[in-house]
């Protein structure tokens, strides 16, 4: 334990970990303190670009769509002619506060695309004019979709059920409350900028682990300590494991942090559905959340054991850094130059695919068995990292050998 604990200071003391680390930290927070006080919820100018008033606009959401708190074909109803009320009382009205994007975007256009008018001024924005008495049968015609949709994504009638079985567990009505929040976290709030920065700064601290001390003259003089060869590699490997660990937390920990104080935790219960109709995913918000962490976090691990063997494979720092961002980004920057079912396997790296594959309808095929696709994008990149532990052992006992 005390070799474990001395290879772990000296991982922290490095000046390149702490450089790495409080970009870490400063990038994630100015991200994520920018898109919610500006990017994302400040009011709109004139000339496209925001106000930072963020904070206050997301009171004002979360109390306006209180209003409802089932989505029904009624409160759909209400929900538009409210709208049209207070637009036409205040043309200048910001629909931003209105849950526009929803009504508009995922819910009018989408499910009662015949509404639109093409003598109107603005006949894409239909919110605007359409008759609300018209927006009936939501949920047959959210199903017609879902049907529509599966047809042209799987040829195979028992992949089309599979994912309408699973709809079946959604609860209708759904729940309705302020959503936009949750839909920015979940899209790049967590997984896109997990998957940005996350990789880097392991790459940076962990490709040292062994490629440094051969780079500082230091691994002949420690392979003879009474710790023996395997005894110190195993030390290293732990604190590099440990280090990935508590990056994790220090990203999630921040997330978390922001997400508390400017969101808050209102509408946890609300479905997924209410960012994107068509998904099937019988989750909550919430549950969503939990599950994009738990993504970073088997990827945090996989994408570890990668840098540590090209740390223990190859003889210097940079190019130990290069080939592990290399495994993880070369699929990402190919990937659509390759057949799909060469891609699906691709995705299986840490990092490669992405915290959002519970709002698809993705499957894997093995053994005879239809598997959904999160579920294997959780255990692959772990997998990925533990195997790569022994071979860093292996490869740099062998390399001392010499």
């Amino acid at each position: 334990m005390s070799l474990f604990w001395q290879e772990h200071k000296k991982l922290w003391r490095s000046g390149m970990t702490r450089v790495a680390v409080c970009g870490l930290m400063l990038l994630t927070l100015g991200l994520q303190i920018w898109a919610m006080q500006c990017v994302n919820f400040g009011t709109m100018r004139a000339d496209g670009s925001h106000q930072v008033n963020g904070y206050e606009n997301i009171r004002k959401c979360q109390q306006y769509a209180a209003q409802w708190q089932t989505l029904t074909d009624e409160t759909a109803q209400d929900m538009v002619h409210t709208y049209q009320q207070i637009l036409a009382e205040n043309p200048d009205f910001d629909g931003a506060l209105a849950d526009f994007s929803f009504l508009q975007g995922t819910l009018v256009s989408f499910l009662w695309p015949e509404v639109e008018d093409q003598t109107q001024t603005y006949p894409t924005l239909t919110i605007y004019y359409v008759d609300p008495a018209r927006l009936t049968g939501l949920y047959e015609r959210r199903e017609e979709k879902l049907e529509y949709y599966l047809e042209n994504q799987f040829s195979d009638s028992a992949d089309r059920q599979y994912f309408l079985d699973m709809d079946s567990h959604v609860d209708k009505p759904m729940a309705y409350g302020w959503s936009a929040g949750w839909s920015a976290l979940l899209g790049n709030g967590i997984g896109g900028l997990g998957q940005m920065v996350l990789p880097v700064v392991l790459a940076l601290a962990l490709t040292s682990v062994f490629a440094g001390e051969r780079r500082r003259g230091m691994d002949t003089l420690q392979v003879t300590s009474l710790h023996g060869k395997a005894g110190l590699a195993e030390a290293k490997l732990l604190s590099g494991l440990a280090f990935a660990v508590e990056i994790f937390v220090i990203f999630a920990a921040v997330v978390v942090a922001v997400q508390g104080i400017w969101l808050g935790f209102e509408g946890w219960n609300l479905p997924i559905q209410l960012i994107k109709m068509l998904t099937t995913a019988p989750m909550n918000m919430i549950q969503a959340e939990c599950y994009e962490l738990a993504y970073l976090f088997c990827s945090v691990l996989g994408f570890a054991g990668i840098a540590l063997l090209m740390s223990a494979l190859l003889p210097g720092t940079t190019a130990a850094l290069i080939a592990a961002l290399l495994i993880t980004w070369g699929p990402q920057i190919l990937s659509h130059y390759l057949p799909w079912s060469v891609q699906q396997y691709l995705r299986l790296l840490p990092f490669v695919s992405g915290a959002e594959d519970i709002f698809r309808q993705n499957l894997y095929y093995w053994f005879g068995f239809r598997i959904w696709s999160p579920g294997p994008l959780l255990v692959f990149p772990l997998l990925v990292g533990v195997i790569c532990l022994p071979f860093s052992i292996t490869a740099w006992c062998r390399k001392r050998k010499r």
